[in-house]
């Protein structure tokens, strides 16, 4: 049984699409897919020119660590790192020397340059979805990838969310692509595409 099929689509670089659909319809298989988190038993996958489902396990992740930023419903903070350190994280990665000092930037984005030193059990959903938010931008990634960023939110704090997340993109001349089940986030979109059982509906 296939999960997707007969999916073709293509996003302008700089522009936000939303993917829509009732729980179940494979809009996370889909990101994942698109995310190089997953490969396709058939199709491809190209990120520009390059076609990332031909590459190997290790290769992805290299790419994603250069390219790619991340947002969770979830947040996947590391609780035993602060603020300013889980934004560090992936330019420590790469050995990025300036680390400290784009993360602290970063963090000051989004309104969090007094929680640098919090760590995440002691900041609200909101906050923690900035960090995360300045974790995904501070390489200022080619492409962004956000799974129900504001779903575990209350409407105050995913609208802040929401707009942080479509300013840092437009700044940033990022390419996003959001799973979301707020209707609102998905019309403040520039492409919207609405999955049913697997297929484009």
């Amino acid at each position: 049984m296939s999960i997707l099929r007969d999916i073709t689509l293509q996003v302008a670089v700089g522009k936000s699409l939303a993917i829509v659909g009732p729980s179940g319809c494979g809009k996370s298989t889909l990101l994942g897919l698109l995310a190089g988190l997953d490969t396709p038993t058939s199709g491809r996958v190209f990120w520009g020119s390059e076609d990332i489902s031909v590459l190997d396990e290790e290769a992805r992740t290299e790419r994603r660590l250069r390219d790619v930023g991340f947002v969770f419903q979830s947040f996947q903070l590391l609780p035993q790192l602060t603020a300013l350190e889980n934004v560090m994280l992936p330019m420590d990665l790469i050995g990025d020397s300036s680390a400290e000092e784009k993360a602290t930037a970063m963090l000051k984005t989004v309104g969090l340059e007094s929680r640098l030193q919090h760590f995440p059990a002691t900041l609200s959903g909101g906050e923690q979805q900035r960090v995360a938010l300045a974790r995904a931008f501070v390489r200022v990634p080619r492409l962004l990838f956000a799974d129900e960023p504001t779903g575990s939110l209350d409407a105050a704090s995913g609208d802040r969310v929401m707009s942080l997340l479509l300013d840092l993109q437009s700044q940033h001349g990022a390419t996003l692509i959001i799973v979301t089940h707020d209707d609102k986030l998905a019309s403040a979109c520039t492409d919207r595409l609405s999955l049913l059982a697997g297929a484009i509906a």
